[in-house]
C-alpha cells in the first residue's frame, strides 16, 4: 500500500468518525431535550422581572432551586401553575426585619411568607440575639424579652455561629441574612453602663464584631435612639467602622432622635468609609421639622448631596405613619442605666416619678398617640390596643403613674405603637429612588404566643400594602418600579448576586400575586390577619405558599456573607 493510499484512507476514516460522533452528539442533545423535565412550570405569566423594565408575557420553569428557563415552554414538568392573569415577580426582599427575635418559634415565618417575602434580615436596630457573654448574658436577655413575644428560648449559644446552628435544627421557610447589633456587642462587654468603653473594652467590642463578620454577618446595625446605643459617642462607632471597612460590611443605623441626626449620620459615614443604610427613614428623623426642613434643606436633598460627594447611602421605609418598639422606650433615657431590673426598682420611687413628670411636661407629648400593643400578664390584657391617655383615664391615674405601674407589673415585658407622622410625609419619602420598602417587624403567627397582643400591622401586611397604597391607590409608583424596590434594589444593596431578579440560572425565589386583589388586611385593632392576593410563594425552588396557604415547606437558607 502506497503512502498516498494510507493518507487517503486515514482521511476517510477520520471523516466518517467525526460524522458519526457529530450524529451521536446531536442525537444525545435531541434525547436530552425530549427527556427534559422541569420541577415547576409557571404558564402564561405576566412577568415583572425586578429590573424596572416593562412587564412581558412568558412561561417560566424551575429545576431544583434555580430558574431553568424563561420563554415558551412545552416540555414535561412535575407541576404546572396556570398563572394567567397573575403577576410573577422575584421573591420580595425585606431589608429591615427583626427576624432573629422570633424565628426560633416560627420556622415557617408565617406572617412574612404570606406577604410574598422570601428573604429577610436579622439583628437590626442595634439589637441582635448574639453575642452573649458570661458576664452580661442576663442583661441582654432581660432587655430583649418583649421582642421575643413570650417565647420560651433556651439561649444556648454565644455567637452568630451558634445561633445559626439553632435555626438549622428546626429549619426555616425564609432566607435569613444576619446583621450583628452594636447594642448587643456593647452589652456583652460593659452591660448597660452609661459610659465610654476603655481601650481594652473597645478592643473586645472590635473582636466581637470581627467574629460575627467572619461567621457570615453582612454588617453592623446601631440603635442610637435607645439604650445602650444612646450612651454611644461617635468615636466608638468610627472605631468599629474600621472593622466593618476591613471586612466589607454595611453600616445599618437606627439614628438618634435629634434634629441633626441625618447630618451626623452622613458625616459619620464619610469618616468610616463604609456603605450606609438608614433604617426606617422618616420615623427616625427625630421630628417632622427634620423631615420637611433641615436648615432649609429636606431630608431627601441631604441624601442626594451625600451621594453626590461619594457616600454610598440608601434608606428604607415602612408604609405606615406609626412605629413600634419596647414600651420602655417612653421611659426617660437616664433610667435605663444598669439594665431592666434596676429600672423597675427605680420606678417605685416617688421622687423618681416626680422627675419623670417634670421631664414629660417639659418635652410635651400626645399620649393619645402611644398605644400599648403587648403585655405578658393576664391581668393587663384588657389594655392591649389602648392608648396611654385612655389607660390613665380608665384607671384613674396620671400619665406617669399609669406608665410606671404597667412597667412594674410587666417587669418591662411590654411593647408600644407610636404614631409619628402624616401620610404626606411617607408619600414624599416613598417616591425617592434611594428609598426601598421595609417592614421593621417581627416574624409572627395568628396562633400561639406569637398570636398574642395587638402588634403593628406591618408584621403581616407591609409589602402588599406598599403595592396597594403606592401603585394602585395613589399611583405614586409604577408596578415595575415598586417591584424593583422590593427585589433587586435591596438584593443588590446586600450584595446578593443570585436573587432579586428573574433570570435563568438564578435562585428560584418567586412571588406570584393577583394585582387586582393584593392588599393588606391587618389593622391596629385586628393585626393578626394575612394579606389578600398573594397566591404562590416559591423559595429556593419549593412552594411555600400555595393558593394562599402555607405548605409546610422549610426550604429557606441562611445566607452567610463570604
Amino acid at each position: 500500500m502506497t503512502v498516498l493510499m494510507i493518507i487517503v484512507r486515514t482521511r476517510i476514516y477520520l471523516s466518517n468518525f467525526f460524522i458519526l460522533m457529530s450524529a451521536n452528539i446531536l442525537n444525545t442533545r435531541k434525547i436530552t431535550q425530549i427527556e427534559m423535565t422541569y420541577d415547576i412550570l409557571i404558564k402564561d405569566a405576566t412577568i415583572v422581572d425586578g429590573t424596572g423594565s416593562p412587564w412581558f408575557k412568558s412561561d417560566l420553569a424551575t429545576i431544583g432551586n434555580k430558574i431553568a428557563k424563561i420563554g415558551k415552554i412545552t416540555d414535561d414538568c412535575e407541576m404546572t401553575l396556570n398563572c394567567g392573569g397573575l403577576i410573577v415577580s422575584p421573591g420580595w426582599v425585606d431589608i429591615h426585619v427583626h427576624a432573629d427575635h422570633t424565628i426560633l418559634g416560627n420556622p415557617e415565618g408565617l406572617s412574612y411568607t404570606h406577604q410574598g417575602i422570601t428573604t429577610v434580615t436579622m439583628g437590626n436596630c442595634g439589637l441582635s440575639m448574639y453575642p452573649l457573654s458570661d458576664e452580661h448574658r442576663d442583661d441582654l436577655i432581660e432587655y430583649m424579652r418583649p421582642f421575643t413575644s413570650g417565647l420560651e428560648i433556651e439561649y444556648n449559644w454565644t455567637d452568630l455561629e451558634g445561633f445559626v446552628r439553632e435555626i438549622k435544627k428546626s429549619g426555616t421557610s425564609l432566607n435569613l441574612i444576619s446583621f450583628v447589633g452594636h447594642g448587643s456587642i456593647r452589652v456583652a462587654v460593659i452591660g448597660f453602663e452609661d459610659r465610654t468603653p476603655s481601650s481594652d473594652e473597645l478592643e473586645s467590642m472590635n473582636n466581637h464584631l470581627r467574629t460575627a463578620m467572619r461567621q457570615g454577618s453582612f454588617g453592623m446595625s446601631t440603635g442610637l435612639g435607645y439604650p445602650p446605643g444612646l450612651y454611644t459617642k461617635e468615636a466608638e462607632i468610627i472605631e468599629l467602622g474600621r472593622v466593618l471597612k476591613e471586612l466589607g460590611g454595611i453600616y445599618s443605623t437606627h439614628m438618634r432622635g435629634e434634629d441633626t441626626n441625618l447630618e451626623d449620620t452622613i458625616i459619620l459615614g464619610l469618616e468610616m468609609g463604609v456603605p450606609i443604610q438608614v433604617s426606617h427613614i422618616g420615623s427616625s428623623c427625630g421630628s417632622r421639622k427634620q423631615l420637611v426642613g433641615l436648615h432649609g434643606e429636606t431630608t431627601l436633598r441631604h441624601l442626594d448631596k451625600a451621594r453626590a460627594i461619594g457616600l454610598d447611602i440608601t434608606a428604607d421605609i415602612y408604609p405606615y405613619i406609626a412605629g413600634s418598639s419596647l414600651l420602655s422606650q417612653i421611659i426617660p433615657d437616664w433610667l435605663h442605666a444598669d439594665g431592666v431590673p434596676k429600672m423597675i426598682e427605680k420606678l417605685n420611687d416617688p421622687e423618681i416619678r416626680e422627675k419623670i413628670a417634670a421631664e414629660y411636661e417639659e418635652k410635651g407629648r400626645d399620649w393619645s398617640k402611644v398605644i400599648v400593643s403587648f403585655v405578658k400578664s393576664l391581668k393587663n390584657k384588657d389594655i392591649e390596643g389602648m392608648s396611654i391617655a385612655d389607660i390613665a383615664e380608665k384607671r384613674g391615674h396620671d400619665i406617669v403613674d399609669a406608665i410606671c405601674e404597667i412597667m412594674i407589673d410587666e417587669r418591662g415585658e411590654a411593647m408600644n405603637i407610636s404614631f409619628w407622622g402624616v401620610e404626606e410625609d411617607v408619600d414624599t419619602l416613598v417616591k425617592h429612588p434611594l428609598v426601598m420598602p421595609c417592614s421593621d417587624g417581627w416574624v409572627l403567627a395568628p396562633s400561639g404566643s406569637l398570636g398574642e397582643g395587638k402588634p403593628h400591622p406591618r408584621c403581616y401586611g407591609a409589602f402588599p400594602r406598599y403595592i396597594h397604597q403606592y401603585v394602585k391607590k395613589k399611583e405614586i409608583l409604577r408596578l415595575e418600579d415598586a417591584v424593583r424596590r422590593m427585589t433587586s434594589l435591596p438584593a443588590s444593596r446586600l450584595g446578593l448576586q443570585d436573587r432579586g431578579l428573574l433570570r435563568e440560572g438564578l435562585k428560584a425565589d418567586i412571588t406570584i400575586f393577583d394585582f387586582s386583589r393584593i392588599r393588606d388586611l391587618s389593622t391596629y385593632q385586628d393585626p393578626h390577619r394575612y394579606p389578600d392576593g398573594v397566591e404562590y410563594v416559591i423559595i429556593n425552588g419549593e412552594i411555600a405558599i400555595e393558593n394562599g396557604e402555607h405548605t409546610g415547606s422549610l426550604s429557606g437558607e441562611i445566607l452567610l456573607k463570604q
